[in-house]
């Protein structure tokens, strides 16, 4: 589907083009990509669709290959991989940098409660996530080579308890992947959060181990998490999960600036179908739900209004404790007015 919608997409001028494939090609190293997601999980299609299209466009001076379902790194490690020269490219969920570089917290935050996938995407484009980008190049050494891709929408998940409303996360034993600002809103809304990873949460949710747990919709439909008792969901307006692009500088290193500057560009040419198609996905991966008997509800925009204002305390903790930018934070706050 993604690749059907990238068709439809704007090229670069002829010209450009022309010019570009004109030229000899050139001895690039071949672009190396670790996904932890199995091949038809979105974070692998979205980067074997930018793989398939860079070759094109690039007449296959550029070329690349993917290796998902963590057959090289797992989502944890793979940022220290590509730091390292040792893989080319991936993408990595926010969470998991905020613990390299802290001020990625503030895409976590109650103050961004209610804002659209839409309006979070075009304030990262913005200067918010220009300086985020600089940040994680200089905490890193690595390249942020264009756009976010979308993840979605981050909802919590339950078994045996009910998610109607926020009055229910009091005293519930909550697992998020990591992140100051994720414990903080389950802090905030009255429930424990655990940390805990991913493979690790199916077994704790049907043994009771903890409640419920935070995940996007496509992670509980991948994960068949229906099969291990998720019987609710609930969206309280108000993470919305990206994922981080990093290149290695020995990847880029390899490249002609003529060919750095066609990878970006076709980089965020596949991010803008990828963040529509993933939209699009939220609403039929929650289909697909409610068919298998999922009770999903939505927070009202005036209770989700209510807990902001509860998280408040919450929130500065996390940003005096990480000590996160002052200019950082009023980026975030200017994008919400």
């Amino acid at each position: 589907m993604l690749a059907t919608r990238r068709s439809g997409l704007a090229f670069c001028a002829a010209a450009v083009l022309s010019a570009f494939l004109a030229k000899p090609a050139l001895a690039a190293d071949e672009l190396v990509i670790s996904t932890a997601t199995p091949p038809h999980h979105m974070q692998t299609t979205t980067m074997t669709d930018f793989v398939a299209a860079l070759e094109e466009r690039s007449g296959r001076a550029l070329t690349g290959k993917v290796f998902d379902s963590s057959q090289l790194y797992n989502a944890r490690d793979v940022s220290k991989a590509v730091a390292r020269g040792d893989v080319g490219m991936a993408i990595v969920p926010s969470p998991y940098l905020s613990r390299i570089e802290a001020n990625i917290n503030v895409l976590d935050l109650p103050i961004l409660n209610g804002m659209t996938e839409d309006a979070r995407a075009a304030m990262l484009d913005g200067p918010l996530g220009t300086e985020l980008n600089k940040m994680l190049e200089a905490k890193m050494g690595v390249v942020v080579p264009g756009h976010w891709p979308l993840l979605g929408r981050v909802y919590y998940w339950s078994t045996a308890k009910p998610l109607t409303n926020f009055e229910e996360f009091v005293g519930m034993q909550v697992r998020i992947p990591g992140g100051a600002a994720p414990a903080a809103r389950v802090e905030g809304m009255g429930g424990v959060p655990v940390v805990m990873p991913g493979s690790d949460m199916p077994l704790a949710l049907q043994q009771g181990t903890v409640d419920a747990t935070m995940g996007s919709i496509e992670s509980v439909v991948q994960q068949k998490l229906t099969d291990v008792g998720v019987r609710y969901g609930f969206w309280d307006q108000g993470i919305v999960g990206f994922l981080v692009p990093i290149v290695s500088q020995k990847y880029w290193g390899s490249l002609t600036e003529d060919e750095k500057a066609l990878f970006t560009e076709v980089w965020n040419e596949n991010v803008v179908a990828q963040r529509a198609e993933a939209i699009e996905l939220d609403g039929e991966y929650r289909a697909t739900l409610e068919a298998l008997g999922v009770k999903i509800s939505d927070a009202s925009a005036e209770s989700a209004q209510a807990m902001r204002e509860q998280m408040m305390p919450q929130q500065q903790d996390v940003v005096s404790k990480y000590e996160l930018s002052a200019e950082i934070v009023g980026l975030a706050e200017a994008a919400v007015k």
